[in-house]
C-alpha cells in the first residue's frame, strides 16, 4: 500500500513580506493546497512572497508547474517571488528547468528578506555550478 503524501502550508506576514511556509512533498496530489495559498499570498503583498522550502523534500513536475503559475500571476502585479532554504534536489529541479530565472533562489528567510531590502529585486543571484 503506498502511503498518503502530505503538505502543509502556513501563510504569515513577515516585514511586510508575505511568507509562506510549505513542509512536505509537493506532488500531483499536494500542489493544489500551494497554489491556493501562493495564489493568497501574491494578491496580499505588493512587495514581494517568500516562500520558505526548508522543509520540503520533494517537488515534482506538478508543483514546478505551480511555481510557474505564481511566478506569472506575482510578476503581473509586480510582486517578486522568493522560494528560500531548498533542498539540495529540490534545488537542482528548480535550476535545470529554468524556473530559477524567475522564482529567485536564497539559501535561506533571512537572506531572502535581506536581498529584498537591499534592492537587489531586479537582479537574479548568480547561479551556483
Amino acid at each position: 500500500m503506498k502511503a498518503e503524501s502530505s503538505l502543509t502550508v502556513q501563510t504569515s506576514d513577515l516585514a511586510g513580506y508575505a511568507l509562506v511556509a510549505v513542509s512536505g512533498s509537493i506532488d500531483a496530489h499536494t500542489h493544489p493546497l500551494l497554489a491556493e495559498q501562493l495564489e493568497q499570498a501574491v494578491t496580499a503583498t505588493r512587495l514581494a512572497v517568500i516562500v520558505d522550502m526548508t522543509d520540503v523534500r520533494f517537488c515534482d513536475s506538478s508543483g514546478l508547474n505551480t511555481f510557474a503559475r505564481a511566478y506569472l500571476r506575482a510578476d503581473a502585479r509586480g510582486v517578486s517571488l522568493v522560494a528560500a532554504g531548498l533542498q539540495d534536489r529540490v534545488h537542482r529541479v528548480f535550476t535545470i528547468t529554468g524556473l530559477d530565472y524567475g522564482v529567485h533562489l536564497q539559501p535561506d528567510v533571512e537572506t531572502a528578506v535581506r536581498w529584498l531590502e537591499n534592492g537587489t529585486m531586479d537582479r537574479q543571484p548568480e547561479r551556483s555550478p
